[in-house]
């Protein structure tokens, strides 16, 4: 009996070791991800949290991978990463076939077009004859659709472009530049984190039609080495979204007031 007793105490402790033996042998994919609310929340020394963050958990858990969270990193220095392989995966990001020769690009939501911003003490456009003449700013590390440029072409815009959206915002807080175009909610918190910027540059009431929707996009650098993993994660990435409709900007969840980190 004693030994009986031996042998049912082992296999019942195998039993409790045996999920974390499981997740110790899954492989672990980092996530390049910085603060950018409402969609993930991500300040320093707390664990991200938000509507993708948990998405990306169920994903990880479905596909057998261990999620990793990078430290709060701009979108810029993410795509470095991504195209260098030093991490795995990205989200939030629009279709390019410059993107797409270095990551596998999945769409999983609907994006917010690129919107205007303008100061608050000038007029403010209100249609597209408006934009006649007028000099707007662009960021080079952002990705504008085609027929967003080409409808600036049509209207004779002056394109300015710089390297980021700060730089952008700093032109338009001056007067050197009469607009900047940039992605609404990246754009927004940026002004919100600046209250400098915030104090004279606000998001132009008409904003131009935009001919078709665009899509987020979840992305799997090439040069993973996990990469053998996408049509798993792929797979699964469809799942999920056709349970639910995945709207990440109309979330309910609170959000913490912010302090010093800004997302690029």
């Amino acid at each position: 009996m004693p030994f009986l007793r031996c042998l049912m105490n082992l296999s019942l402790f195998s039993l409790l070791l045996c999920p974390a033996a499981t997740l110790a042998n899954q492989p672990e994919l980092e996530w390049c991800l910085d603060h950018l609310p409402p969609r993930q929340i991500y300040l320093a020394s707390q664990q991200p949290t938000g509507p993708v963050v948990d998405l990306m958990q169920q994903l990880a858990r479905q596909s057998g991978f261990t999620l990793k969270f990078s430290p709060p990193t701009p979108i810029a220095r993410c795509l470095k990463l991504m195209q260098q392989g030093k991490t795995d995966l990205m989200t939030g990001l629009l279709w390019s076939a410059q993107r797409e020769q270095f990551m596998l690009l999945l769409p999983f939501d609907n994006a917010r077009p690129d919107a205007l911003f303008s100061r608050h003490q000038q007029n403010p456009l209100n249609s597209l004859t408006a934009l006649n003449g007028k000099t707007i700013a662009l960021a080079a590390d952002r990705h504008y659709p085609p027929a967003f440029i080409q409808l600036l072409q049509q209207h004779q815009v002056k394109m300015k472009q710089v390297p980021n959206l700060e730089q952008a915002l700093a032109l338009l807080h001056y007067g050197n530049v009469d607009l900047v175009a940039g992605p609404q909610h990246i754009t927004m918190n940026l002004l919100e984190n600046n209250p400098r910027l915030s104090a004279k540059i606000g998001l132009n009431p008409w904003q131009p039609p935009q001919p078709q929707q665009q899509k987020n996009h979840l992305a799997l650098s090439r040069l993973s080495p996990h990469f053998e993993l996408h049509q798993q994660i792929s797979q699964q990435l469809q799942l999920i979204t056709g349970q639910q409709q995945t709207d990440f900007y109309q979330t309910t969840k609170s959000e913490p007031a912010t302090e010093t980190t800004k997302p690029d």
